[in-house]
């Protein structure tokens, strides 16, 4: 094995930017519905993609701190299940070239993964919908029992192939993917087409601005 590349995946790999604001809308009305007046306003699109990357426990604390913390976790529940059928109903999109761009990877002898703060069944959800499973090794998550965050995850891989971070390369498009690689030492590649702002992942190793870039990064790294 070559080396490890380890994906973040909304908005590097996929996006759910079209219809994240009415999963907010739907799963809010949901919750709204149970307990009156919970949530007296949705955020926008902007507000909720501002924050996209780190765990919904965090995104969900920042958008809404002052709302009651039973209410949140209906959110949380309610959220997990909207966001899931929409994936399948295919509202998302795809990146340009995310799978030639895998193949190409795969084909070059690199173990491909997934390093993800999203849950286990809206990555499963994507991974599946848009035929992606076959691409990469068995999945952690944070919520599953794996481990607390990101950096975790990676730390799980390295010793899974008991590899070093010298051969490992964590490609995202938010300041919580820099974290994540700074903290245990791998190298970094930003997605300057993804959800963040390019000050997040500027200066933290060479940027792309698309995805069929990658294969041709990789290679200056590993």
């Amino acid at each position: 094995m070559r080396g490890v590349v380890a994906f973040d995946l909304d908005g590097v790999l996929y996006t759910s930017e079209p219809f994240l604001g009415e999963t907010y809308r739907e799963a809010i009305a949901a919750v709204n519905a149970l307990r009156p007046a919970s949530f007296p306003r949705v955020p926008t699109t902007r507000e909720i993609l501002d924050h996209v990357g780190w765990p919904l426990s965090t995104i969900l604390g920042r958008l809404f701190p002052d709302v009651d913390p039973v209410a949140v976790r209906l959110l949380y529940d309610e959220s997990l299940r909207v966001i899931c059928r929409q994936v399948e109903e295919g509202l998302g999109l795809l990146f340009p070239e995310v799978r030639p761009t895998l193949r190409c990877l795969a084909a070059r002898g690199l173990h491909l993964t997934i390093a993800s703060n999203g849950r286990r069944a809206y990555i499963e959800a994507v991974l599946s919908t848009y035929d992606l499973r076959g691409f990469f090794a068995p999945l952690l998550t944070v919520d599953g029992g794996d481990v607390a965050d990101k950096a975790g995850l990676l730390r799980c891989y390295l010793r899974q192939y008991a590899i070093g971070p010298e051969a490992m390369v964590m490609v995202g498009d938010r300041s919580s993917d820099v974290e994540a690689a700074r903290s245990v030492g791998c190298a970094f590649v930003g997605c300057d087409y993804g959800h963040g702002y390019r000050d997040e992942i500027g200066g933290a190793g060479p940027i792309i601005t698309g995805f069929g870039e990658l294969p041709d990064v990789i290679a200056t790294l590993l």
